[in-house]
């Protein structure tokens, strides 16, 4: 009879504790690696945002090749989105950006104590290549809607906190290679902000993204303002 009864609370115990696991779980915040694809109502975790595009640095002072300038982004390393249930979705998270400027071959970036400039390579110089690059911290907050079975349309804003930048110029000399490079003294604007809008088609879409902020601070080199078209995965 004692084992009975000992047999029986384990079995009730047993189902008590399977119903409050069971609500316990309903309340919890659903994770989702799939942002595109879900149609669960309220808060989710979500990560995505693969993005690859050509960038134009649209400038009268610098000549760079959007043709050999791009970016690298992830969108949202970490975030969070809501989707309201009738077509509509906001996120906002935490993501890095990496971009890279090129010149084309008339011209290379120098640095100096007063800033970047754009010059003319020396006499006699044959050149290789002259970038500048700018990484960074981006908060950037999108809303999607819906317009068809797999298709969605998205804008948003993307704030940058552009935390690391640096210069190489690299040219074959009469003496030989010259390569210039550094990370100080380029006095990248430390916030900027940027406007985004696309489409997607099911996890793939392709996106506009304009910034009508400096790259680099006025006075410190040339004014550049950033225009990339790509693709991004997952957003």
């Amino acid at each position: 009879m004692k084992r009975f009864l000992s047999a029986a609370l384990l079995l009730i115990i047993s189902l008590v504790s399977a119903q409050y696991t069971n609500a316990e779980e309903q309340e919890y915040i659903q994770v989702d690696w799939y942002p595109l694809l879900t149609d669960s109502v309220g808060w989710n975790i979500t990560s995505g945002g693969l993005a690859f595009g050509f960038v134009d640095g649209i400038s009268s002072e610098a000549d760079v090749k959007m043709g050999k300038s791009f970016e690298i982004s992830w969108l949202n390393v970490i975030g969070a989105k809501y989707n309201t249930g009738h077509g509509q979705r906001i996120s906002v998270g935490l993501g890095l950006d990496w971009k890279n400027y090129k010149l084309g071959s008339a011209e290379r970036f120098s640095v100096d104590e007063s800033g970047v400039k754009v010059l003319p390579y020396p006499a006699g110089a044959t050149p290789r290549k002259s970038r500048l690059k700018v990484f960074a911290l981006e908060l950037p907050v999108i809303i999607r809607q819906r317009i068809g079975r797999y298709v969605d349309v998205f804008a948003g804003e993307i704030t940058n906190f552009n935390v690391h930048s640096s210069v190489v110029t690299v040219y074959d000399s009469p003496e030989g290679k010259v390569e210039e490079s550094t990370s100080k003294g380029i006095h990248q604007a430390p916030v900027t902000f940027d406007v985004i809008a696309g489409v997607n088609y099911r996890k793939v879409g392709a996106y506009v993204r304009y910034s009508p902020c400096r790259v680099i601070k006025e006075g410190y080199g040339p004014k550049i303002n950033t225009l990339s078209v790509g693709l991004v995965l997952g957003l």
